[in-house]
């Protein structure tokens, strides 16, 4: 293995040749990779993403560890190898950044035979500053880890989570957002970390953060909804905060479920809540509560429950008016 320094990433991002003509692959890099001789001369290489199918971009100036690995022009007479970076260093305990200045500015080698991994031709880095295509530092700490856990962040404030409850233990946050028997798997997808909250580590936040996904097979997710009720208090609906087991809760500004061709199903067991400023709607009282009211109207018009009128004197109310007013009555228990 070697570790080199990252001096040009824009080849990564269009289409681009090697020096023979050869297409690169995306997320193809260059690197510079000082020699072990005492004369601090230094090779320029590509570098190829070891896994085409996870690729994570190294930022200009940050150093990369790599392997030399085969190419599909290797043969058993012929051995031509490249370089493929496998992970960007860790050098400033950095989620954001490890970006380093330019070494060996100056200098380079020609490269040639005797490099198996191809080193190319140098021109010389005559100017050690480093300018980002469009990367944007920002102060970004670190996801808090818990034992076992399997975490993936990016630079700016995404990550994703596969975890469990914890109970104790020397953390910077120990309190989670969600609570549970211990073991229970839990995943988490956020994008827009709260990191104001300040700490060596950030936690997610549920109500905070920009947006997130928790995965629960039977835990309790620490979430206020936007609206306080889901239904009338005969519905029972548990509120986000008071619900435990295997549940799916998405928050963010604004939610959209888009159908391009077929249909948006939405099928509940028990019902299906919906929850605006005004009305708390159970959808399966509601539809019950529309179908005793239709049944009614019905029924007088069709003339089974007539509007009585005595003999010369006025028509007095209908003798369903009683069911209808309790249809009215249930019907405005859907209020927040």
């Amino acid at each position: 293995m070697q570790i080199g320094q990252v001096i040009e990433t824009e080849i990564g991002y269009t289409l681009s040749q090697d020096d023979d003509g050869i297409d690169l692959p995306h997320g193809t890099i260059k690197v510079r990779v000082s020699s072990n001789s005492s004369n601090d001369s230094t090779t320029e290489h590509f570098a190829y993403p070891i896994d085409v199918n996870r690729i994570h971009m190294p930022l200009v100036g940050e150093k990369v560890l790599m392997v030399r690995t085969p190419t599909d022009q290797q043969t058993t007479f012929y051995k031509k190898s490249r370089y493929s970076y496998i992970k960007i260093v860790n050098i400033h305990n950095n989620v954001n950044t490890n970006v380093l200045p330019f070494e060996n500015v100056g200098k380079a080698d020609a490269g040639g035979e005797t490099d198996p991994a191809g080193g190319m031709g140098g021109e010389p880095l005559a100017d050690d500053t480093i300018v980002q295509i469009s990367h944007e530092e920002k102060d970004i700490p670190p996801l808090q880890p818990y034992d076992g856990d399997m975490l993936t962040q990016d630079r700016y404030g995404s990550a994703m989570r596969m975890s469990s409850t914890v109970s104790g233990g020397p953390y910077d946050q120990p309190t989670q957002p969600w609570s549970g028997t211990p073991g229970e798997p839990i995943m988490v997808l956020t994008s827009g970390l709260n990191v104001a909250k300040g700490g060596l580590y950030v936690i997610e936040d549920p109500e905070q953060d920009k947006s997130s996904i928790f995965i629960a097979s039977n835990h309790k997710i620490n979430i206020n909804s936007s609206q306080p009720k889901f239904g009338p208090p005969a519905s029972s609906i548990l509120a986000s905060t008071l619900f435990e087991g295997s549940q799916v809760v998405m928050s963010a500004d604004r939610l959209l479920l888009n159908s391009k061709v077929d249909s948006i199903l939405l099928s509940g067991a028990t019902t299906v809540a919906i929850s605006t400023p005004s009305w708390a709607v159970d959808m399966d009282e509601f539809f019950t509560l529309f179908d005793d009211l239709l049944t009614m109207l019905q029924m007088i018009l069709a003339g089974a429950k007539p509007f009585p009128t005595p003999m010369g004197g006025p028509t007095l109310p209908n003798p369903a008016i009683s069911d209808i007013i309790q249809i009215i009555t249930k019907y405005k228990q859907m209020t927040q």
